[in-house]
Parts: structure tokens; sequence; C-alpha cells
């Protein structure tokens, strides 16, 4: 089953500089945080934040080429989260296109995807099983390895800007 999802913030920590996007369940208050590149996350951030670029960004870029060749993004999806060899996970993502007749089902990185989806408003869904393994609640008091991931995610400064761009 697949679980519509918002945007809730994309972060950066301070120290470390990582990036965090947030997608928060719409059916319920769990927050699903997926690491991404700062190249993501500013063009994530900017776009939610209403914040133009002088000159199209790569996602934007990519919307122009697909509107003129009179294609469209229905829905992305974060599918699944598989592990790595350090134990770690990769989340895995597929962008839905509509083209003439026919819908096609494109691989990519889900930081892309919802790049792309806050661009032209396309629908954000989660797998259940990736929400299951990897979300936090939002609200409340789980359990207590939770709600220190939960003070981590919280003490994350929101990063509307982003990094600067030197191109």
């Amino acid at each position: 089953m697949l679980v519509p999802c918002t945007v809730e913030s994309v972060r950066v920590h301070v120290l470390t500089g990582q990036h965090v996007v947030l997608l928060q369940a719409k059916d319920g208050n769990r927050l699903l945080p997926i690491w991404i590149g700062p190249d993501q996350a500013h063009s994530i951030a900017t776009r939610i934040a209403g914040i133009a670029s002088e000159r199209p960004l790569t996602h934007d870029l990519m919307m122009d080429m697909l509107g003129k060749l009179g294609a469209e993004i229905t829905r992305i999806v974060v599918k699944e989260l598989v592990s790595d060899d350090s134990g770690n996970g990769i989340f895995h993502g597929s962008l839905f296109v509509h083209v003439g007749d026919r819908e096609i089902e494109v691989d990519c990185r889900p930081s892309d995807a919802i790049a792309l989806a806050v661009r032209c408003e396309a629908r954000i869904l989660v797998a259940d099983t990736v929400l299951d393994r990897s979300a936090i609640l939002a609200e409340g008091e789980d359990d207590e390895a939770l709600a220190v991931f939960r003070q981590f995610i919280e003490s994350l400064p929101e990063d509307p800007r982003g990094p600067a761009t030197t191109s």
C-alpha cells in the first residue's frame, strides 16, 4: 500500500552539514527522514520557500524539458529501503511520467523525485513498508530510541535557502 505524504521541511545539521528532507504522512503523525545531498536540499528548499533562482536549476530544466515534450509527472514513489554493506539503508524511488496515452516509470533517487514533485505538485507516495521501517512519530512519546532520534531531528535548523551555488 502507498501512503500519501507531504514535504514537512528540509533541514541541515550545522555541525556536520548533512541535509535531510522530512516527509510527513498525511494520514497521521509519522515523519520519514531521508538524508539527501546539498544540491537536492537546495532545490527542494528553495522551491517550497518560493525563492526563485536567477537561472534554472537542474530540476527546473528537467521540468521545462518534460513540459515541452508534452510529458507530465503524475506521482513519485519512495518504494523501498535497501540495506547496504555498512548496515545503513538506501532509499529507492520512482517517478511516473504520463506521455501521450501511456505512463512510464523511471527509476530515480527519492531526493530528485521530490525536487521534481514540488515543482509540479505531483503526489508524493511512500510504501507503507518503508514508513513502518524508518518513520518516526512527529508527536507523543514512543520508545526511547525514537525519542532520541526525534530530538536530533528537532535540533536541526530549517534551511530554506540551502547552500550557495557557484554556477
